[in-house]
């Protein structure tokens, strides 16, 4: 509180200064340069308050020009070696540059931009059952780590284990059923003549067809955009992902010495990756890389495409935590599900435990930067529950699920809770 009060006072004088015209001391010197020494907060969102330390700035705030990475802020007030901004929004990290009637001065160091991530509930209301409707009039029972995708309109879509079937998500918000009985069987048809008996994951290839794993039927089932079934092929599919270039699918069999396949377009499998500890899910990235969840080990592991090499191993086998930072040193807790964006980003859906366990460190969303392989804290945190809202203060409760739209948004199976939510930023 300290702080705040400091600012504001600090504040509410700068401003004083700024706008009593008797009381300017100061001007510019427009022979010599404008200079930053220094800046507080080093590190901020959008709306952040950074007070700028140097020299030859003007009392004219209308003649003074700051950006931060760029991107122009606003400028609150001036005194004679203070000035005072707002951080924009979407600005990045970046030098912040003063300018004054053309001359420039530019900081030293970056201001460390650090982007808000906004959480909110787009359907379910909490409860477990079976309803469709629009937002909190929709409910789901997932009872599973179950997974869901996105099409290229924005429609999501979700496999629903306890209830057995497949729901679509209007980006709305509105929650109808694609196939499905609810029956605990195994039939091909249109819509509620459909029957699973876990359906677990699903991806979407690009004419809109879904495709769902259901381990127990040891099936993988395609369903048209109508909402009619048929069989890919009998195998022992649980997490599922597609090569978007040209709809090749790979699943994972989570087994304790599990492996990842490649469905062929007979539905026969070929078997490409053997030796993994529970492996839970794959992605794979725009050069048809596999990144496959290791459940068992808490780690992701890159395997290159064709020749099914290892690559980058993400995380420590064998060693839990939520620990961000550099491939080798960060940490997962038993992840489940994973996603990649339009960049190749890579998100890791972190509670991966059979029951959802509340004790599990990752409720949350982890990011890999591509490349860099830097793990960071998407959104959520360590604690189990449920809370719409910004960065840490967002909870989850045992995620499961993740994809990405083509705007960056990310959309999430939140078990526990028994709702989708979304994931924007800024």
């Amino acid at each position: 509180m300290k702080h705040i009060r400091y600012y504001l006072l600090l504040l509410t004088s700068i401003l004083a200064f700024s706008s009593c015209k008797k009381e300017k001391t100061f001007e510019h010197d427009s022979s010599s340069p404008v200079v930053i020494d220094r800046f507080t907060p080093a590190t901020g969102g959008a709306g952040t308050e950074v007070l700028i330390y140097g020299s030859n700035f003007s009392p004219d705030t209308s003649r003074i020009t700051v950006t931060v990475n760029g991107v122009k802020a606003y400028v609150e007030g001036v005194v004679e070696d203070r000035l005072l901004i707002v951080v924009p929004r979407k600005a990045g990290t970046g030098k912040i540059t003063v300018t004054i009637d053309g001359q420039a001065g530019i900081s030293k160091e970056d201001f460390g931009y650090q982007t808000s991530y906004v959480v909110s509930t787009l359907a379910g209301n909490g409860s477990a059952g079976y309803a469709d409707g629009k937002g909190a009039a929709a409910a789901f029972n997932f009872g599973n780590r179950c997974g869901l995708d996105i099409d290229a309109d924005g429609n999501l879509y979700v496999a629903e284990a306890e209830n057995r079937r497949i729901r679509k998500v209007a980006p709305d918000g509105t929650v109808t059923t694609l196939a499905g009985s609810g029956k605990n069987e195994y039939a091909e048809g249109k819509g509620t003549a459909a029957s699973f008996y876990l359906p677990l994951d699903v991806v979407v290839d690009k004419a809109g067809n879904v495709f769902t794993s259901d381990p127990a039927a040891w099936t993988i089932r395609k369903i048209t955009p109508d909402g009619t079934t048929s069989l890919v092929g009998w195998m022992e599919a649980w997490g599922i992902g597609i090569d978007k270039r040209d709809g090749t699918l790979y699943y994972t069999d989570a087994r304790s010495n599990g492996s990842v396949f490649k469905v062929k377009p007979d539905g026969s499998a070929e078997q490409i990756i053997t030796g993994l500890s529970y492996p839970s899910d794959v992605t794979v990235d725009s050069k048809g890389n596999l990144f496959v969840v290791v459940n068992g080990s808490s780690v992701i592991q890159e395997y290159k495409y064709g020749t099914w090499e290892k690559g980058v191993t993400i995380g420590q086998a064998g060693v839990t935590g939520l620990v961000n930072g550099a491939a080798g040193t960060a940490r997962f807790e038993y992840p489940w599900a994973i996603a990649a964006d339009a960049n190749d980003n890579l998100y890791v859906a972190g509670n991966g435990t059979w029951d959802g366990s509340s004790v599990n460190t990752n409720q949350c969303i982890r990011l890999i930067t591509t490349g860099t392989w830097q793990v960071s804290t998407y959104s959520g945190g360590s604690t189990a529950g449920f809370a719409d809202g910004t960065g840490a203060a967002a909870l989850f409760y045992a995620p499961t699920g993740i994809t990405i739209g083509k705007d960056g948004t990310a959309y999430v199976v939140d078990r526990k809770n028994n709702r989708i939510r979304k994931v924007i930023a800024e």
